[in-house]
């Protein structure tokens, strides 16, 4: 039996934060998410920093014209052999949505501050099909290998590109292996489709699956990805996952989709609406989603706040209760009710206050592709 587990959804940013991405590093935390015009980036001492006390400017803005000037979309900062990188889709002002494709930032070498640059645009993924639209790029290492998951449209071998280019309805998650951090080293491959009516806008609206993170389980006995599906503009944005069974991560029946939504709008419904898109971070024993999320159901794109909510981990997998739980901005009401059956709860405990107060950040803190 599956025991009751704290799972209140506590307030992180006070501003609109969409499709958060948190990293730790060097005794700080980063924020960046998508900014459209800019890839914003913000410090902080501690996660809850990010409310009211941390520092920000951007590391990139967009040129006047190009394949990359306007809607930078969910942008991801790695460390990735010896050099951070930042992933992000952008778009050609000129051409709209349908114009989006994945870029690759380089910045410092890993062992300096990223928010102090310098950042220089690569250029796509070197070998990665330009005639694929692509967004929510993100990467994993398994088995001392680099992979790249994003979402994409439809391949369509009747077109003369092979590529769906016309209808925004359909949003697939592809896999490919990575070389380097800039350069694929295969073909990509759908691994998801969305089949299921809980990942569709009725019966005849889009049907999405984005946003794609990898994560995995302290004692490393589940591993996948956690991803966002339905539209991210409406109240019916919703989190999934994705379970890597092992063998070769870019064979499709290496992987198997949860039957229902991991994360999702409370059936009361009270908010916080749309939860999706976001990351995770380990602090001791205990794991927390990082996602965007509404205060009122009519907000649609606006007014999207990161928020955190507790990972429970069963012998199936993660948990989050299945829906957002009740809002609140207190600490200490997010960190009542200790999980009794935990290892070393008190460690859990310890680092995750570290966390969220910034006393000190142990090494135990650390993303969950690291």
């Amino acid at each position: 039996m599956v025991s009751p587990y704290n799972h209140t959804c506590l307030d992180i940013t006070r501003e609109h934060a969409p499709d958060p991405w948190i990293t730790q590093a060097h005794g700080k935390f980063f924020l960046t998410f998508t900014g459209n015009n800019r890839i914003p980036m913000w410090e902080a001492n501690s996660v809850m920093d990010f409310y009211n006390d941390f520092e920000r400017w951007p590391v990139w803005q967009v040129p006047e014209s190009g394949p990359q000037s306007e809607r930078l979309w969910a942008p991801e900062l790695h460390a990735l052999r010896g050099r951070w990188y930042i992933y992000c889709a952008g778009a050609d002002k000129l051409l709209g949505n349908r114009s989006h494709r994945m870029y690759v930032l380089g910045g410092p070498r890993a062992d300096h501050d990223p928010h102090q640059g310098p950042w220089e645009l690569l250029g796509p993924i070197a070998g990665m099909d330009q005639r694929q639209w692509a967004i929510d790029g993100t990467v994993f290492e398994f088995n001392q290998t680099l992979y790249f998951v994003y979402s994409g449209w439809p391949r369509r071998e009747e077109y003369p590109n092979g590529w769906e280019d016309r209808s925004e309805l359909i949003q697939q998650l592809f896999i490919l292996r990575l070389e380097n951090p800039v350069t694929a080293g295969s073909e990509p491959v759908m691994i998801s489709h969305p089949s299921n009516t809980w990942e569709r806008l009725g019966t005849a609206g889009a049907a999405i699956n984005e946003g794609p993170q990898w994560l995995e389980s302290p004692s490393g006995h589940w591993q996948g990805l956690v991803y966002s599906c339905s539209g991210s503009w409406t109240k019916h944005y919703k989190m999934a996952t994705l379970r890597f069974l092992g063998g070769d991560p870019l064979n499709p029946a290496s992987w198997q989709k949860s039957k229902t939504p991991l994360l999702q709008n409370r059936e009361d419904g009270v908010g916080p609406y749309g939860p999706g898109h976001g990351c995770f971070l380990h602090a001791g024993n205990e794991t927390v989603a990082l996602f965007h999320a509404t205060d009122r159901d009519t907000d649609g794109s606006q007014n999207r706040r990161c928020r955190m909510q507790r990972v429970r981990w069963t012998e199936e997998g993660p948990d989050m209760g299945g829906y957002v739980g009740a809002q609140v901005s207190s600490v200490d009401q997010f960190l009542e009710h200790e999980l009794p059956e935990l290892d070393s709860a008190s460690h859990g405990s310890s680092a995750l206050k570290a966390l969220l107060h910034g006393v000190h950040v142990p090494e135990s803190i650390e993303h969950s592709e690291l």
